[in-house]
């Protein structure tokens, strides 16, 4: 039998199953035994939404058998502060995807969001300035 040759091409459902496993040795969970969620099933969730560009509940209501939104944010919000996850994903990033994929281009995106700010300018650091939206041109980003 001859060796086959790689089609060079990365599946979604191999994408999909990197970064469950990758989340899965980074952030532990911990669920009750009588949860009938399962770790795997959150990061599928988490990593659908992610890659995406959708909600947890755009997620959850379009994906067959996938637990309620509520259910998925409950659990991870009980879990984690953004903080870590942020931290997690940021070293995910590093050390897994670019010495996965050295030879390939790596597509990154962020997504700002700017939420007003009414208060003092002066007495708050880290706000951004911004086109005039709902009142303001300071918001947190």
């Amino acid at each position: 039998m001859e060796p086959t040759e790689a089609d060079n091409e990365i599946e979604e459902e191999h994408l999909l199953n990197f970064v469950v496993n990758s989340l899965d040795e980074e952030l532990e969970i911990d669920i009750d035994e009588n949860v009938k969620v399962t770790t795997k099933t959150l990061y599928e969730v988490l990593a659908g939404a992610s890659a995406g560009g959708a909600s947890i509940n755009h997620v959850c209501e379009t994906t067959e058998g996938s637990p309620h939104a509520n259910t998925v944010r409950g659990h991870l919000t009980e879990q984690f502060e953004l903080d870590s996850v942020e931290a997690v994903g940021d070293a995910l990033l590093q050390r897994d995807a670019l010495e996965t994929l050295p030879d390939r281009p790596v597509e990154a995106c962020a997504d700002l969001h700017l939420d007003p700010y009414y208060g003092d300018e002066d007495e708050t650091e880290a706000l951004y300035s911004s086109q005039a939206k709902r009142g303001t041109t300071t918001f947190h980003a």
